[in-house]
């Protein structure tokens, strides 16, 4: 009822800003004052076409928008030219407003085909920046945008063609566009990033800087996104690993550095020759299996690495590998003793001089698991890495 509510009000608003509603007046009162002067000729005339001024109305619409039953027919001579008068300018404003109606969506349409449209979307996937890898990303995130209706924001300096190539080619993603910089604040705000769910980064090869400042626009993006909404998810891709500590500081989940991979990848190739292709195909996905992370089952907390590794084989899951697992990190408080002690001054000394906070509230810090024993007991703060079908 409210998301009806909503769209109801912003349709009011197209209506109001564009003399819709005006038009909408403008109509019913040449139809009520036709309907009302033909009623008058024709009972002035002793004319039985209408039994009341209802009968009227429903001629007079009927006659408006072109239906023309025929059911009721106006008898008298004044009554005819009324009818004349109403069939030819109705005729008129119903195509005026037929026409404005249908210009309104057409415009809309390229507004939002241009990337100049405000996005209205919630718990939505934002995509900023445009590189030689981002039509890859589309290809992964399709089938699940097409199982959860959720839509992927792009946020770039693609023409409106480049998007409605993109658009044609990935028929199953709910895609949208916001052209410009995504680095300026309000071009994120346009794409509604305070209501998004995540955000990815990628490196940015089509802005107007091109490769040459792309880390740079990503750390700032990336401080600009969690800003504006703390609680977003943001992955993002690096040039140059050196800028990791950046982003890190600004709170980014996920960090790919471009071509991190690479050197192990070539080394083991030299002398193992199926790593690597094993590799790719893992993360490609082309074989149908795909290295994926879910939840542990409930009953499993507490048990073991080897009895949740045999029970996703048994049941056809896929192989465990390993946790990725969510620990909280001690203060410096917790290892102080409530005693003002000599040792506990020269600690709290030591740190000040470091500028470490020792107020700072305690983080929650994710650690990767991989192979973890089979002795290894779940937690209930676990969750499963498994190599599983797509």
């Amino acid at each position: 009822m409210l998301k009806l509510l909503l769209r109801l009000k912003n349709a009011v608003g197209v209506f109001a800003k564009e003399k819709i509603l005006t038009l909408i007046v403008l109509v019913l009162g040449f139809v009520a004052l036709g309907a009302g002067l033909v009623y008058l000729f024709e009972k002035a005339g002793h004319s039985r076409a209408f039994n009341d001024y209802f009968d009227a109305i429903w001629w007079a619409v009927v006659t408006v928008t072109t239906v023309g039953y025929g059911d009721k027919i106006p008898q008298e001579p004044f009554g005819k030219i009324v009818a004349g008068i109403l069939m030819f300018f109705g005729f008129i404003l119903m195509s005026i407003f037929s026409g404005t109606i249908a210009s309104i969506f057409v415009n809309k349409r390229l507004r939002e085909g241009s990337g100049l449209e405000n996005i209205t979307d919630k718990k939505h996937l934002i995509v900023c920046g445009w590189n030689r890898n981002a039509e890859r990303l589309l290809e992964e995130l399709q089938p699940a945008s097409a199982r959860s209706k959720e839509s992927v924001v792009l946020v770039n300096e693609l023409t409106a063609d480049d998007f409605q190539s993109l658009h044609a080619k990935y028929p199953d993603l709910r895609l949208r566009f916001v052209r410009g910089d995504f680095v300026n604040e309000k071009i994120l705000k346009k794409a509604n990033i305070e209501a998004a769910r995540a955000a990815v980064i990628l490196a940015d090869e089509k802005g107007l800087t091109g490769r040459e400042n792309a880390d740079e626009r990503t750390v700032l993006a990336a401080f600009t996104a969690k800003s504006l909404n703390r609680g977003l998810r943001v992955s993002a891709e690096l040039l140059n690993g050196e800028n990791e500590q950046h982003l890190r500081r600004a709170g980014v989940d996920n960090i790919l550095v471009y071509g991190e991979f690479n050197g192990y990848l070539f080394a083991a190739g030299t002398a193992q020759t199926g790593i690597t292709r094993a590799a790719k195909e893992l993360m490609s996905g082309a074989g149908g299996a795909a290295f994926t992370q879910c939840e542990v089952p409930a009953p499993f907390f507490g048990k073991s690495f080897k009895e949740l590794s045999d029970h996703f084989l048994k049941s056809g899951r896929g192989v465990l590998v390993g946790f990725l697992s969510q620990e909280t990190k001690m203060r410096v408080d917790d290892i102080l003793s409530a005693d003002t002690s000599a040792i506990d001054a020269f600690i709290i000394r030591k740190f000040k001089e470091a500028d470490i906070d020792l107020a700072e509230e305690k983080k929650e810090e994710m650690k990767i698991r991989l192979n973890p024993g089979s002795d290894y007991v779940i937690q209930d703060t676990d969750v499963a890495f498994v190599i599983g079908n797509r």
